[in-house]
């Protein structure tokens, strides 16, 4: 708003390129607010930098017309980013006729000029920019009503329901809108005629009035009664206007009628190919419905006779394997066939690995020592025999030394290869016999191969001296170390079975294993039982997904048998709309003549505000050629003050002609 401080700004344009770009520069410094009053809005590059402001949190509002032209740009977009979009239907002769701007409460822009591109590169347009306080205010509050009115029209208004198939057959819409279209033309036609006028010779008038009483407003208004008494002789219609109004209503009179009817005849054409897609699209739907109940009904079969069969007779032969469980237990009885050849095989290995390590006990400890005294003596020296059945007598005729020294060799392997006598541990019983194997069975390979090398040593078979890695290549080291892991080995398997035999034989385990057997048979019947029910969950699921097929069948067949009465219905509408359509077409055509032949056609106010503005353009014209530009503002405000109380007088008063709508 302007305060006392700040001077008057205002100005005429009639450049529309002048024009455009003084629109552009005002919205792109608007701060706060922006609020916009047009009747057409058709201009996409104002369209964008309005949503831009939007796009910036500034309060946008907008009224705009009701009509087929404003639907060209998207103001949906608008009012997905906060702003406010008003569209003022036409109501009877009145229409939405309004063309200003005020930007931040500051500064506002009004005048003849559309937001659209007509406007922008053909018409001749002008405006009047200005920041004065009461022209700004006025405008605020004009805005104001036409959006408080337009907002309790609408609240009156039935809300419209979601157009569905049915509600497109209620709603006529194509009759109201070639009504409305013909009215418009109309409207249009008749405003066009009687408000022609040529804006140069007003402007020019308003030039040459203001030159001759130097700009002095108080002389104003009776220059503005003339512009008025001009303005009523205008509207009178002579008759020669008459006579090229009537010829136009005629026209388009038949014009609207033949577009309604083509309009109407493409609308049955639509609506049968509609309805023959609607019926084509409801029978394949049906196929497929039908189809797929038909495959779900093989897929519970399917179930039933395969998947649940199975897992039912799995359930069955586990039930019966725990009853014989249950009913035939009984002790075991001793298998002596199988123990008498495995105790034999074991009492064969003992005596084995016994034979075995008393050989290597007897080559270790004496062989040695006794194969040099008989070479002293001069006797046959002891053969050099990894198995030595001899050994044993040998060994025993060197006293009870040697008798230890066998039962230390012969039990420590054996006592690692039957640890399971002693503990039950898996790792002890694994650990002691990699030891027995790998430990001892080695440490007994290496010494027996090192004595039997100093034997082949002594009697001068090799010159060379033992090394330890020789041992890696005596084939002595190796053949005792088979023999004995490997005896080792299978004296550990036979063992184990013997004991087993054992632990079949006890009746206490025997019993621990049936109650084990029966307790692994009772889960598997748990898990079979699981089986089924969730198969039968799976069953259930189904035949629900076939109760909502089947009824959506029911659903769509009931839809395909109404399409061809609805379609009929549509048709008897259609016709009944067109009968109606051409009678209310001829109807306003006719209400337009005798409005016509007796004078009276409403004319809105802002036809003669427009012819104010151009008057007033010449008078400001003459203000800025002939007086510095603040005088020239200064005369310009006064000018403009005093159009406007005259304007407020004569519709306060009610002198204005009753043919104008205020």
């Amino acid at each position: 708003m302007i305060t006392s401080q700040q001077s008057l700004e205002q100005e005429v344009l009639q450049n529309n390129k002048e024009i455009f770009a003084r629109i552009v520069k005002e919205l792109e410094g608007a701060d706060f607010e922006i609020l916009i009053a047009s009747a057409w809005f058709t201009d996409d590059e104002l369209f964008d930098i309005v949503k831009r402001k939007a796009a910036q949190h500034i309060n946008i509002q907008l009224i705009i017309a009701d009509n087929q032209e404003n639907q060209k740009l998207n103001f949906e977009e608008l009012i997905a980013l906060g702003a406010s979009v008003t569209r003022i239907k036409s109501a009877g002769y009145g229409n939405m006729n309004q063309k200003f701007c005020v930007i931040d409460k500051r500064i506002a822009l009004h005048g003849s000029y559309n937001w659209s591109v007509n406007a922008r590169k053909n018409n001749h347009e002008s405006i009047i920019v200005t920041n004065h306080t009461e022209t700004v205010a006025s405008l605020i509050t004009t805005f104001n009503d036409i959006h408080q009115k337009a907002s309790s029209q609408s609240s009156e208004t039935i809300p419209e329901e979601p157009i569905t198939a049915e509600s497109r057959i209620e709603k006529h819409t194509a009759k109201e809108y070639a009504i409305s279209e013909f009215t418009n033309v109309l409207d249009s036609m008749i405003a066009s005629e009687i408000g022609n006028f040529d804006r140069t010779i007003l402007s020019k008038q308003g030039y040459e009035r203001s030159k001759f009483n130097n700009g002095d407003h108080q002389v104003l208004t009776k220059a503005l009664d003339t512009v008025y008494s001009i303005f009523i002789n205008d509207i009178d219609v002579v008759d020669d206007k008459k006579r090229r109004l009537m010829t136009k209503i005629d026209e388009q009179e038949i014009t609207s009628i033949n577009a309604f009817e083509e309009n109407l005849s493409l609308q049955l054409q639509t609506a049968e190919v509609e309805s023959e897609n609607e019926a084509s699209n409801a029978k394949n739907k049906m196929i497929n419905l039908k189809s797929e109940v038909e495959k779900n009904k093989q897929n519970v079969e399917s179930i039933n006779n395969s998947k649940i069969a199975f897992h039912e007779r799995s359930f069955n032969e586990i039930r019966e394997k725990i009853r014989n469980a249950q009913r035939d237990f009984i002790s075991p009885k001793f298998k002596w066939y199988e123990f008498i050849p495995v105790l034999f095989a074991n009492l064969c290995l003992i005596v084995y690995l016994f034979i075995f390590y008393s050989s290597a006990c007897y080559i270790l400890l004496f062989a040695v020592d006794d194969a040099k005294a008989a070479k002293a003596a001069g006797l046959e020296a002891i053969p050099m025999e990894i198995f030595n059945p001899k050994a044993l007598g040998l060994t025993f005729e060197k006293g009870g030394s040697g008798i230890f020294f066998i039962f230390l060799f012969v039990s420590l392997p054996l006592f690692c290869a039957l640890i399971k006598l002693f503990t039950r541990k898996q790792w002890i019983i694994i650990s002691m016999f990699l030891v027995g194997v790998l430990l001892v069975d080695t440490a007994i390979a290496y010494k027996v191969s090192s004595a039997i090398y100093q034997m082949k040593y002594d009697r001068g078979d090799t010159n060379v001296i033992w090394e330890i890695e020789m041992a890696f290549k005596d084939p002595n080291f190796y053949l005792v170390f088979l023999l004995g892991a490997f005896g080792l080995l299978i004296l550990k398997f036979a063992f184990e079975k013997l004991m087993s035999i054992f632990d079949e034989r006890n009746p206490d385990i025997a019993t621990l294993k049936n109650n084990l057997l029966i307790s692994h048979l009772e889960e598997s019947i748990k898990l079979e039982e699981e089986k089924i029910i969730l198969l039968k969950d799976e069953i259930y699921a189904i035949e629900g997904v076939n109760i909502d097929l089947n009824a959506q069948y029911k659903i769509t067949e009931v839809l395909l048998t109404s399409i061809p009465s609805k379609l009929n219905l549509l048709k008897e509408i259609k016709k009944t709309d067109l009968i109606t359509g051409k009678q209310h077409i001829r109807d306003i055509a006719t209400i337009y003549k005798s409005h016509i032949e007796n004078d009276y056609l409403p004319i809105s106010l802002d036809a003669l505000r427009d012819r104010i503005n151009i008057f007033l353009e010449g008078w400001n014209d003459y203000l800025h050629e002939h007086y510095s530009i603040p005088i020239a503002i200064e005369k310009s405000r006064e000018a403009f003050d005093t159009a406007i109380n005259w304007q407020n007088e004569k519709t306060e008063t009610s002198q204005i002609d009753k043919r104008i709508k205020i």
